[in-house]
Order: structure tokens, then sequence, then C-alpha cells
């Protein structure tokens, strides 16, 4: 099944494909878009006047605590099922757990950065094949993920161009 499919079929709008009825995800949005709201600052701040130790440590440390937190849901996704969670859905949980570790260390945001960008993609992507799978979470989050994933790279982006100045 090729991508504009599977959203076709999935429903990123908002919609339950089952019902027709909307999906009530106001309230996650306006929840992700308030959590993406201090990386947007921070990168502004950095832009507005440069590269700051202690905004580029708040970043990676923001960025490492969103990973974890898509592990979290990932982990609510597979106990949540009927059958029970299986060890690849529950290795698939804590797997981001361990890749974020090493961005709570001491380090340059020069590196950081872009790993937390991949990773964010990366964990998109996959909950995106779980979802299709019929194994992720349900298809309304992804419409709450998919903006809040955006909010973060340009984030993080626009920090990188900001400390190349």
């Amino acid at each position: 099944m090729g991508y504009d499919a599977f959203v076709a079929e999935k429903s990123f709008t908002g919609v339950d494909v089952a019902t027709h009825e909307p999906t009530k995800t106001g309230a996650a949005l306006l929840l992700s878009y308030l959590a993406s709201a201090p990386l947007i600052a921070a990168a502004l701040v950095i832009v507005a006047n440069g590269t700051n130790p202690a905004i580029t440590h708040f970043m990676g440390l923001y960025g490492a605590a969103l990973i974890i937190f898509f592990g979290g849901v990932r982990w609510g996704v597979a106990v949540m099922k009927p059958s029970g969670p299986t060890m690849r859905s529950l290795f698939g949980a804590a797997f981001p757990l361990l890749l974020a570790l090493p961005l709570f260390l001491p380090g340059d945001a020069h590196w950081k950065f872009p790993a937390i960008m991949a990773l964010v993609a990366l964990l998109l992507f996959d909950d995106l094949k779980a979802t299709q799978r019929g194994s992720g979470a349900p298809a309304w989050y992804l419409a709450v993920r998919l903006p809040l994933t955006v909010l973060i790279e340009i984030a993080f982006l626009v920090a990188l161009i900001g400390m190349g100045k």
C-alpha cells in the first residue's frame, strides 16, 4: 500500500474511518503545540542572541525527554492490546529510552540536535508503519503527532542555523 492510500485509509484528518464521526483531538493538539512552544522559543532566542550554552543544553534535554515520551506512548499502545503486549512491542517502546540516554550527557549541541532530529523522524516513520500494520497507535494520534514532529524538526533546524551564524 502506498503512502497516499495509507493516509486515505487511516484518515489523519480527525475523522474516524469506520464511523465517519469526528475524533476529539482538540485537547491533544493543544497540548502538543504547547509542548513544542519551549523548543520554538529557545530556537528563536538562539537566532536572536547567538549560541547560549544554557539554551542549547535545555533544548538537548527537552529533545531527549520528547524521545522518551514517544517511547512511553508506544508502551501505552503495547500494553493496551487485548491480547497483551509482545516482546517486540515492549522492546520497541524501551528502545527510544536507550537511544535518548546519551543525549542527557554533557556534549556539543552540534551532534545532539541532528541526533534528536533523526530519532524523532525515525520514530514517526516507525509509528506510521506500525499503524499501517494495525499494531500501532490509532490514526487520530498520528494526526496529532505529525504536526508536532514537524514543529520539533523546525525548532532544532532553526536553532542549528542560528548557532552557525
